[in-house]
Parts: structure tokens; sequence; C-alpha cells
């Protein structure tokens, strides 16, 4: 097999999308959202889903994401939460949050007491059906202002959509509305970037030029713009009247999308990556208060970043990739500089692993909801466990069809049929899988820590299987394991790249060095019991790969955007499970699919 070149349109996204499914602080869990089951540090290019041959004039259902070649055709959702990545947000002059979906492909709207629903321009609107809303504003008369990467539109308060001429972002990152009711965008090109002021008469002027990847913005109360540029550390302050640029913070945002609100006190707020901070307008970190907790600082683990927005009471709105909505609600509303509590608006959807039995029952991990969960093939879910305490878990199922959890805290646990679990071993694992020969194996190792595989045979009963394979270490990286048919394990090392056979002896050989398939960061990998071929996706092209034993690699699915983190096959070959935010997809890869 020869690796394809085949490229579906792609625009050049510069999106870090670094989050991990590590440790938080547990908030309260609510019920997961309506399911649509089996339905239709690197700067990578991603590649936007070209339409399929046919589109309907009026949608009825939101398309998918991840395409398929070979299918032609977009893959479905085993569950589809209804926010699967928020990226900006605004309050509305109707007392509404509303929240640019990017990947669920709609504008989400959201009230005080959490329900929500989405404005159905998504239905008629082509450009928006294929490649999702980025940001969200409101002009003084009531207008919504919505971006993708290639186009801004306009929904005025009759429902007619209207997309702008003259906009020259390519892509284009966020926009924003002036206090003067004039619209301005961020071109988030790495040569080019620049921030512009849209006219009306259908023109753009340039405000600020060589601005690589202007990302999001917000006006202060002083008329000032705030802005940031992706994987650029700085919050840039901007007078749109002369264009002088100055650094207003040099060290808030770190490698990701970072995200500013306004409170009413006229301070500034930055939402980086695991970061929520407060600067008052002079520049000056200003702590504030949540559920007696001072911040800058620890417990609370804000993971990664998403859209921020103030609301009429001073609450502040705070979205994550992964597809968490929360609230920092005011103890005293209207009071200045109040003490806040955190309020769990959505729990969204985190699945950090996945493994699935021969009846077609899907297992997975969920980190926003702290539960194991099983998808049946009807759809129904089932919660099997509610593990009570935040962090990232592994799963996989016996010969016998037990359920194995190995826990965020160290320890291996099997789930009982009442309910309850039992404990299996004293081990940290965030990946492991049966063997053949009805032992569990383990990639054994908390983060930073050297690797090593496990064989576990009994309670307490353990020894270790390789810590090297070829005399080359696993390293103090994340890696995975997954079964070679009967003859031993694919193991991939996400610090040096590597993938590798190692047998039940602990002997094996490299494979091949994925390092030329992009990428950086997290990955997912998973193989066929069927044909032996590894399925990988490598963080950054968000590619899916399939990759035979000797190594040869060729691309069969484009766009699982949402930080893949779980993966499997099924028992029969022909379905490939990827969970990434706030979604489970359901992937043929056989021509038996149907």
């Amino acid at each position: 097999m020869k690796r394809s070149n085949i490229l579906i349109g792609s625009i050049l996204l510069f999106t870090l999308l670094s989050s991990a499914c590590g440790a938080r602080t547990p908030a309260p869990t609510s019920t997961l959202p309506a399911t649509s089951p089996f339905t239709p540090t690197e700067k990578p290019t991603i590649q936007v889903p070209r339409s399929p041959t046919t589109t309907p004039e009026a949608l009825t259902e939101r398309l998918g994401v991840v395409w398929v070649p070979g299918a032609n055709a977009l893959a479905g959702y085993v569950v589809r939460s209804f926010l699967q990545i928020p990226v900006g947000m605004t309050w509305g002059p109707d007392g509404y949050l509303y929240i640019a979906d990017w990947a669920g492909r709609h504008i989400v709207r959201v009230a005080k007491d959490g329900s929500m629903d989405d404005l159905p321009f998504w239905k008629t609107t082509m450009p928006l059906q294929y490649d999702g809303p980025r940001s969200v504003a409101f002009d003084s008369q009531g207008n919504l202002f919505t971006n993708n990467h290639g186009s801004i539109f306009r929904l005025d308060s009759s429902g007619n959509v209207t997309e702008l001429q003259g906009i020259q972002g390519s892509p284009i990152g966020s926009l924003t509305i002036s206090p003067a009711d004039e619209l301005y965008y961020s071109d988030r090109a790495q040569q080019g970037g620049a921030l512009r002021k849209w006219d009306p008469s259908g023109r753009s002027e340039t405000i600020v030029a060589d601005l690589p990847f202007a990302e999001n913005m917000v006006f202060g109360l002083d008329g000032s713009l705030y802005l940031t540029q992706m994987a650029q550390p700085q919050i840039l302050k901007v007078n749109v009247e002369t264009g002088e640029v100055t650094i207003f913070q040099e060290d808030v945002c770190g490698n990701d999308p970072c995200f500013l609100a306004i409170d009413p006190e006229g301070d500034i707020w930055a939402r980086g990556i695991n970061r929520l901070t407060q600067f008052t307008p002079q520049g000056v970190v200003k702590p504030f208060v949540v559920d007696g907790f001072e911040y800058p600082g620890l417990p609370y683990y804000w993971h990664t970043a998403a859209g921020i927005a103030f609301d009429n009471e001073g609450g502040l709105w705070i979205a994550s990739y992964n597809s968490w909505l929360k609230r920092l609600v005011p103890l005293t509303p209207g009071e200045a500089d109040p003490e806040f509590t955190l309020q769990t608006i959505s729990p969204g959807l985190e699945v950090c692993d996945l493994d699935m039995d021969k009846e077609g029952n899907l297992y997975a991990t969920d980190m926003n909801g702290m539960q194991i969960l099983r998808f049946k093939p009807d759809g129904e879910m089932d919660v099997l466990l509610d593990l009570g305490f935040d962090g990232r878990s592994a799963i996989a199922l016996g010969p016998d069809g037990v359920v194995h959890v190995g826990l965020p805290n160290g320890e291996i646990v099997r789930l009982e049929a009442d309910g309850s679990y039992s404990h299996y071993a004293s081990l940290t694992t965030r990946r492991m899988v049966f063997g053949v020969d009805g032992a569990l194996y383990a990639i054994v190792g908390d983060y930073g820590q050297t690797k090593s595989i496990a064989r576990i045979t009994a309670v307490d009963t353990f020894s270790t299987l390789a810590s090297e394979i070829e005399g080359i270490p696993l390293g103090v990286g994340e890696a995975h394991i997954s079964p070679a048919l009967d003859s031993g394990f694919y193991v991939f090392t996400e610090q040096d790249r590597n993938l590798f056979f190692v047998d039940y002896e602990g002997q094996g050989h490299l494979i091949a060095n994925l390092r030329d398939l992009g990428g950086g960061g997290p990955v997912v990998m998973a193989a066929s019991p069927v044909t032996g071929d590894i399925y990988f996706i490598p963080h950054g092209p968000y590619t899916v790969f399939r990759i035979d034993p000797e190594g040869n690699s060729e691309e069969v699915a484009y766009n699982v955007f949402g930080d893949p983190w779980g993966m499997v096959v099924s028992h029969d070959g022909q379905w490939l499970y990827v969970a990434e935010s706030g979604v489970i997809d359901r992937i043929p890869i056989s021509s038996g699919s149907n």
C-alpha cells in the first residue's frame, strides 16, 4: 500500500488542540444530552470535508464531520452531545447565551437554567453545514454576526441570512462589534495575518497588518481593542483609530486559542489553556474567588480553552474545547468584584478510552460525567459506574465479558454485576487490553514516568513483560497498546512516535516510526481483530491512517477534529469507533460496512 496524497479541500488552521483527559475538580453531573445513535508543539493543516454528492435544500439533521472517501459519505455517530466544540460566545440582547459550536455546525442558544436550543438557519445556510461557526456577536440593532473560516454572515431580526461581501480573511479568526457598531474581524493567516474593519459598502480596511495568527478580540469599556494570536502567549492592545499596537500582557495564553471577555467593571478576563486570569485595565493581575478558593492558582483545572462571556448579572460563562459549559455565578449579582460559585451548565462528553464486546456493545470512560458508560447497538445508553472522582480511566473487557477499569487513583478494578467494583491490581494505567491467553496487559506509569508493559494474571499478581523493545525504551511519554491478532500486541509511544510489535514473551521489533504522518502530541491507535491492520490518528492532520503490519500506510478518513482520545475496531472489522470532543464517531472501514 502507498500513502495517499488525497486532499479534500484544505484550509490552513493553526489550532493546537493540546488537551488532556487529566485531573479536574469534580463537578456536578447532569443528564447526558440526547443522542443520535448510528446516524448520519506543531501547527497542523485541518481539512474541511467536501459536500456529499447531493445536498438537500434544507437539512433536517446536522451533518457530521468525519469524511470517508471510500464510502463517499460522512461518518455517523454512536452519541453526539448537543454542544460539541464551543468556540466563541456572547451574551445576547434577549437574555440568552449564544455559542458558536464549530464541530456541531450550529449556533447554540442557552438559557440561565441550562436549557439549550439552536438557531435554525444552519438548515439552509450551506457554507455553515460544512464548516461550522467560529464566533458570534450582536450589534445594537439586534443583528447577529457569525463567521466560519471563509465567510461572515449576518442574521437579522427577521431571520434573513446575508453573506457579507468584501471579506479578506484567509482564514478568518473571529469577529467583534465595536461600541460604534462597526464590525472588526481577524485574519489568522501565518503570512499576512491582520486586523480588519468591514464597511457596509462591501469593503474591508486593514487596521493592523503583520499580525500572524490573529485570533480572538474584545473591546474594552474605554474603546481599546484587546486581541490574541494563536500559539502566541501575549495579549495585544490596539488603538483602532490610530492602528497603534502595544503588548498588554506578556505570558497569558500559551499554545492554544486564547479567548477574552470584559466584565462590568472593565476588567479583562483571559481564557487560555488550563488558565483563567483577570486583569485590571492597567494590566495588573486581579485575584478572584470561586467556592472559597482564590485564583489564579489551584485546585481547579480549567482545561482546554474555549469561549467566555459575561451575562447581565455579572456571571461568567466558560466553555472548554472538550464540550463542557460552566458558569461562574456571582454570589451577589451586580456587586463589583463578587465572589463566585462554579455551576456546571452542561457536562458535555469527553471519552478517554473505548472497548467493545462481540455483541456490539460499546464501553466508554466519560471523564466529564465521571462515569463508565455502555452503548447498546440499538442506541440505548447505560451508566455502569459513577466514579465519584475525576481523572482519566482505562477500560478493557475480559474474555468472560467482565469490564476492568484502570482508575486515575492507581487502582485497576473489576465491575461486578450489582454495579459495585472489586480490587484487581494496584497499578497506574491509561491503556490496557486482554491477550488471547486471558491475561490483562497494561501500559504502566503515570505522566512523566518511565513506561512498561505489565502482565496481570490474577488479583495483585503481575509481572513486567517489557520496558523496552529491541533495545528501544518505551520512554516517559504516553503509550498505547492493542492486540496484534493472536500473536502479541502493537505498542505506540507518543514521545518518539515509534510503532512496535511485541509478543507474549516480551520480544519484538520496531515496525515504523510514524513521525512523517504529521502532528504532535496525543494520538489514538487501535488494531483490527480481523486483518491485523492498525488504525492511527495523529494529533495534527486529524487524518485516520490505516497501517499494515509491515508499516505501510494509507489515508482512510479525514477531519477527526475534536481531540481524539479513545478508539476501538469492531469485532467484525467493519467499523472504527473514535471518541472525540462531544461525540463518539462510527466510521466504516470495510466494504462490507452498512
